[in-house]
């Protein structure tokens, strides 16, 4: 696979990222958390640092969530298919 350099812009400031994964991947999961970040900034958080925190925990909740989420749904399904 190939690396592709991507920048990005979160929060108004620019990086380059390397990544296998598409440039529009990139750029999708980046306006993301520049989405989040711009939020938590607009509602009082001023320190681009704590706003990163945040949004990363927030994030971090959400995939914890859809997880556990998955696994409950797998377990029905193998409950429903296996008796």
């Amino acid at each position: 696979m190939s690396v592709n350099t991507v920048t990005v812009t979160i929060a108004g400031r620019e990086f380059s990222l390397n990544s296998t994964d598409s440039p529009e991947s990139v750029q999708r999961t980046a306006a993301l958390v520049d989405r989040k970040m711009r939020e938590l900034m607009a509602g009082g958080i001023a320190n681009r640092e704590a706003a990163a925190v945040l949004a990363a925990l927030t994030y971090a909740d959400e995939l914890i969530r859809a997880q556990d989420d998955n696994t409950r749904l797998r377990r029905k399904l193998d409950e429903a298919t296996h008796g």
